[in-house]
């Protein structure tokens, strides 16, 4: 099959042996992957107009302004975008040198956030810089998936240890499970731990050690549901009140119970209102004064209300077809450093929107994590679209077979 790609140069990397069936594998360097650039584009506008449905009546009440956080999501997606263009030129290599030097300073970003965050809903996870407003944790996640990609691919051969493959990757996860810890982030805790035992499973380590991980991560989670509770919950004093709600939303809508379980319950009514086709764009009954800030985490249970079962299928289709295009990305990668990264980054995004989807229908306890490109938050959108540029930037590199 011979490969052709627009403004692409070509160079040969190795010449098989003679009576084989393909004559040659190239490396081709040219254009982004087109299809997952559409398919972020089309994320990207379909949540701003979310961000713009859900938020309306909210900013009305609040600022008198009801394009007072649309006008905001907006400029970040311009900025976004520009960051996602530049992160599409930027080379691999550069980001492998930088590895561990990121991984080092974002963490210990992450241990600022107790000392000079701010609380809210009894957790600090936030900092303000410069008259804006992020979560590290958030940058965490990209930084342990560089840490790990690059180690892996310095030391393969060398993974099926446990000296040299398991060992070293736990050293990376367990200090920044314990940063998020710190910051009353549950959710992210267990966002690193997913991607940590993805970035296993790729290393390529012995099935006995891999059994072994997810072996006592099953045990831990257990021992911690079960006998540790108090631990768990002294450690992390909201999760025993969101074990207690997730069991019974309905139960905690009252003020008596101080309506903890107001925003799940109006996030099950609003998804059960959509029907197949939903009430229609801007139509959502829920975001005027039921379900808290629906804009944010809970912006799925809106989008599910207003273009119903159908928009809802729609949309995971999109992150469907993401998904597919960063793995293939990564399958055609160049080296195993690209390959592991963009599996990674494509890892954080499957997670994050099932995890985000589990919260909104109450499959699992209110953890508080986003919907990418789609929940509001101007920093976290851009973080994003430079992961996706750093993705659609290894797609310019990929080996392909001529013969």
């Amino acid at each position: 099959m011979l490969a052709k790609r627009t403004n692409s140069s070509v160079e040969k990397v190795q010449q098989p042996k003679k009576n084989t069936k393909v004559n040659s594998i190239v490396r081709m360097v040219g254009e982004v992957d087109r299809p997952m650039l559409i398919v972020v584009i089309a994320l990207v506008c379909l949540g701003s107009i979310m961000v713009f449905s859900s938020s309306y009546a909210v900013g009305e009440i609040r600022f008198g302004d009801s394009f007072h956080f649309a006008r905001k999501q907006i400029f970040y997606v311009g900025v976004g975008l520009v960051v996602l263009a530049a992160c599409t030129r930027l080379s691999y290599l550069v980001l492998k040198r930088a590895a561990y030097i990121i991984y080092v300073i974002v963490l210990g970003i992450n241990y600022l956030v107790p000392f000079i965050g701010e609380s809210r809903n009894g957790a600090t996870r936030w900092i303000n810089f410069l008259s804006m407003e992020f979560q590290p944790s958030e940058l965490l996640k990209f930084a342990l998936v560089l840490a790990m990609a690059t180690y892996i691919s310095n030391h393969y051969n060398e993974m099926r240890t446990f000296k040299k493959g398991i060992l070293p990757m736990m050293l990376l996860l367990a200090p920044a499970c314990l940063a998020t810890l710190l910051q009353s982030h549950m959710s992210a805790t267990i966002i690193l731990f997913v991607l940590a035992i993805i970035m296993l499973w790729l290393s390529g380590i012995k099935s006995f050690y891999f059994g072994f991980v997810l072996g006592a991560v099953g045990a831990l989670g257990t021992f911690f549901l079960t006998i540790g509770k108090k631990w768990l919950f002294a450690l992390v004093p909201q999760v025993e009140t969101r074990m207690k709600i997730w069991e019974d939303p309905f139960a905690y809508m009252s003020y008596a119970s101080g309506g903890q379980g107001w925003q799940p319950a109006q996030s099950l009514y609003a998804i059960s209102s959509g029907g197949f086709w939903g009430l229609g764009l801007g139509q959502s009954n829920q975001k005027h004064g039921y379900l808290p800030e629906p804009y944010n985490d809970y912006i799925f249970a809106i989008l599910a209300e207003e273009l119903g079962f159908f928009g809802v299928v729609a949309v995971i289709a999109l992150f469907g077809i993401l998904v597919y295009r960063g793995y293939r990305i990564s399958q055609n990668s160049t080296n195993r450093f690209c390959s592991l990264l963009a599996m990674g980054i494509t890892s954080q995004i499957v997670v994050q929107v099932i995890f985000n989807l589990a919260v909104v229908t109450n499959t699992m306890p209110s953890t508080g994590i986003s919907l990418p490109f789609f929940s509001y938050g101007g920093t976290s959108l851009v973080i994003l679209l430079a992961q996706m540029g750093i993705v659609l930037s290894i797609s310019r590199y990929s080996l392909v077979e001529q013969g």
